[in-house]
């Protein structure tokens, strides 16, 4: 038998970066026994620094809920989460993200026909190219378009630092996290929805937090290619620019496929972009998508994502965890029947020897030697456990020196214009107290560009270094001094590190 290339396993499911094994190695149909039930899941999307939450219980939705405010990071999740969890009353643990970021990045390359263990290293080898971070990534890949020869392949890339983020948010507050997916992944889940007669091709239209989001799929509903338009030049029209990408979507599809599409599908943000803005633009008739739908209606289509979802960038270990849990319900069921068993036994064992009280006398004798080598063991145990403890309250309050390894950590972050002349760091009853003091032989916009760019280093670095908002006011305010005719501005920065 001729080996498998990789046209000949499109119909195989996604392999993720870091996911190559089944859930468990345990029977499917075991799976589904145990986890088939309704689905009470809370549903949040974060997007542009906005939390939207819905909470669904047994299927049915239940409230919603806008986070008001600030803008949402990951600095504030948890909170934010706490807050989504109380307002919507959530009883439950399950947990679905949709989330977009901008150090986000999506790619769709093109590679020959190889096997998929050829595939994994190369699609490893272009996530490390093309990652704009520093650090580790995590990325799923989709297989589109097949054509002349090359294969289309759709790669998500996130930060895997922003990942471990959320899942120890996550643990902190109870929830299992059991899809963490891009905002992309919902219109895409529309194709499987939309009438589509045999041989045609599907183009969904929609518009997701000023996104527009381009999305061509086959006539079973599988997405083949997916399309990211980002606000451009004030002076083009939005309906005029989203038309023109139609256009060239629609005639690279019909070149490099037989798959002929014969309208376009069109999910209307009535505030933002309108079909009579779109159709002068585009030959191929627009239709309104069946529903007009709300934030909740996404939020519902993100719960009921399936969890073997490509772009699903939940860790294995995440997604087995409600699995684990059921088989110990399980277990511990069928140990409490083998305990009451065993009573019952004993009941009828005892029964017995009361009828044969000659041989019980020795009995006797071994059940009160043995109860006494118990009670020997258990002291010994207790005072092993008192020790564990002890030392494990030693271990906890052992607080690690940081002078060192966050100097040098200021000089890989520090920029090349600022001249830090003083770092002071003292340990407080909570974290650490900072004080920099530093100068910029610049002009003040560029002095303020410059402190803000080390400001916002040390509030995203592993540090996480809170800093006073008062610097701005003090270069501000501050007249430059001159050093060799160059003006010279001096700025202190005062903050704290958990």
């Amino acid at each position: 038998m001729a080996p498998k290339t990789m046209i000949d396993t499109l119909q195989q499911p996604a392999f993720f970066s870091d996911v190559q094994a089944p859930l468990l190695e345990i029977p499917r149909n075991l799976q589904r026994t145990l986890l088939k039930k309704k689905q009470t899941i809370l549903s949040v999307s974060l997007s542009n620094g906005r939390l939207k939450a819905l909470s669904i219980v047994k299927n049915a939705i239940g409230q919603s809920w806008e986070r008001p405010g600030g803008l949402v990071s990951l600095r504030n999740l948890r909170d934010a989460l706490e807050e989504a969890i109380h307002h919507t009353k959530f009883p439950g643990t399950h947990l679905a993200m949709l989330v977009d970021h901008p150090r986000f990045t999506t790619r769709t390359i093109q590679v020959p026909p190889m096997l998929l263990t050829d595939l994994l290293p190369f699609l490893e080898r272009k996530v490390q190219q093309e990652k704009p971070w520093e650090g580790p990534a995590a990325w799923r890949y989709r297989i589109g378009l097949e054509s002349r020869g090359k294969l289309h392949i759709h790669l998500d890339i996130w930060p895997q630092d922003y990942i471990d983020a959320l899942v120890h948010i996550c643990q902190e507050l109870g929830l299992f996290l059991r899809q963490l997916a891009p905002l992309s992944a919902l219109p895409e889940s529309q194709l499987s929805s939309l009438p589509v007669e045999p041989g045609e091709g599907s183009l969904l239209l929609t518009m997701l937090e000023g996104r527009t989001i381009i999305v061509a799929g086959k006539d079973d509903g599988t997405p083949i290619w997916t399309r990211h338009l980002f606000p451009a030049q004030d002076w083009v029209p939005l309906g005029e620019r989203v038309g023109t990408e139609v256009n060239r979507t629609i005639m690279f599809i019909t070149q490099q496929t037989n798959l002929k599409i014969p309208h376009i599908w069109l999910l209307e943000d009535e505030e933002r972009l309108t079909a009579g803005e779109i159709q002068p633009h585009v030959a191929t008739p627009l239709v309104s998508f069946p529903i007009k739908p709300d934030w909740n209606y996404w939020l519902w289509v993100g719960a009921t994502l399936p969890v073997n979802l490509s772009s699903n960038f939940t860790p294995p270990q995440v997604l087995q965890a409600p699995l684990r849990n059921a088989l110990t319900k399980t277990l511990v069921v069928i140990l409490a029947a083998f305990i009451l068993f065993g009573v019952g036994t004993t009941s009828v064992i005892e029964g017995y020897l009361a009828r044969h009280r000659i041989a019980m006398q020795a009995m006797t004798e071994q059940v009160t030697a043995l109860q006494q080598d118990q009670a020997q063991w258990e002291s010994r145990l207790m005072a092993l456990d008192t020790k564990r403890q002890w030392a494990r309250s030693v271990k906890e309050t052992t607080i690690p020196e940081l002078e060192g390894p966050f100097l040098s950590y200021l000089g890989t972050i520090i920029p090349t214009e600022v001249i830090l002349h003083k770092a002071f760091i003292e340990r407080a009853q909570n974290g650490w107290n900072l004080e920099l003091d530093g100068t910029v032989s610049t002009n003040l916009a560029t002095t303020l560009l410059l402190v803000d760019q080390f400001v916002q280093r040390l509030a995203d670095g592993p540090y996480h270094v809170a800093l006073h908002q008062d610097w701005r006011e003090q270069l501000l305010t501050q007249t430059a001094t001159s050093t060799n005719e160059r003006p010279l501005y001096r700025f202190i920065l005062k903050g704290t590190m958990s």
